[in-house]
């Protein structure tokens, strides 16, 4: 009988429930990426795993393959181990979840023939040190693939309705941006590209990518209350609650169904060691 692991927390849990399935698309499409430049490998390195959804994949495709799945929260690991222990196999290679710094991540040096890495990098602290740190633990001809955002706002026309409502209602101050740009979004495919190179890393493909999302105007209600504007809905009593939400179904009524469809830009890049040319030596 498999261990279901670490008991996951909430916010680990509403982030799987109502932000994965937003980012899977483009999970999927990075990960095609990667296996067409490394059909077999023997060991992946998930890098930032959140709650598992590369990590799956991965060991779905790479069976045999020994998988890492890092990140620096152990919540978001403990949702994905729980979720990998119910699909685990008794054939499949090990699982090895650490938590760790994506700059600093102690694995060997050449060791790792696959790194995938899914909405990550726009969080880490230090972009480049952990560039040069997937370019140290790969390969010579291993392959580094990710996807993340391009600098963009973002918001929905229902977000602005929102708001409306509970300005209207006198409930609260809100914040209407759907997702801030972070310091860690790149600005273009160009930065990703420059930045890959100067890491030491080779046959470099970064392209454009697109995020589109639908929900229905129930699924996004949902999403707003429980995960997206959840303290506010909240900190609210229940006849506020009430209140708010009857305001905001009747607000939505006016708003076209594309209205509810994220948009955002992306950037996806695969990459591959430059010959000869590794910046640090096998020994790390």
């Amino acid at each position: 009988m498999n261990d279901p692991g670490p008991i996951p927390d909430p916010d680990a849990e509403r982030y799987q429930e109502h932000w994965q399935p937003v980012l899977d698309a483009a999970a999927r499409r990075l990960f095609a990426r990667v296996v067409a430049l490394a059909p077999t490998a023997r060991r992946v390195l998930d890098l930032g795993a959140g709650t598992g959804a590369l990590t799956r994949l991965a060991r779905h495709h790479w069976p045999q393959a020994s998988v890492i799945a890092l990140d620096a929260s152990a919540a978001m690991l403990a949702v994905a181990q729980r979720r990998q222990a119910a699909l685990a196999r008794a054939a499949a290679g090990p699982i090895e979840w650490l938590v760790r710094d994506a700059a600093s991540t102690g694995i060997e040096a050449r060791s790792v023939d696959a790194v995938l890495s899914s909405f990550v990098l726009q969080l880490v602290p230090d972009r480049v040190a952990v560039l040069r740190e997937m370019e140290r633990v790969l390969q010579p001809d291993g392959v580094f693939g990710f996807v993340t955002w391009i600098a963009e706002e973002l918001h929905l026309p229902p977000d602005d309705e929102f708001d409306e409502a509970v300005y209207e209602l006198e409930l609260d101050d809100p914040d209407s941006v759907f997702r801030e740009p972070k310091l860690g979004d790149y600005e273009s495919i160009e930065q990703a590209r420059h930045e890959l190179a100067e890491a030491g890393f080779a046959d470099i493909d970064v392209r454009d990518d697109r995020l589109s999302y639908t929900w229905s105007p129930d699924g996004y209600l949902h999403f707003k209350a429980s995960f997206d504007e959840r303290e506010l809905l909240d900190s609210l009593s229940a006849a506020d609650r009430e209140r708010l939400l009857a305001r905001v179904r009747q607000r939505w009524e006016a708003l076209p169904a594309s209205a509810f469809t994220l948009r955002a830009p992306l950037v996806s890049a695969v990459a591959r060691l430059g010959r000869g040319s590794p910046r640090h030596s096998a020994g790390g």
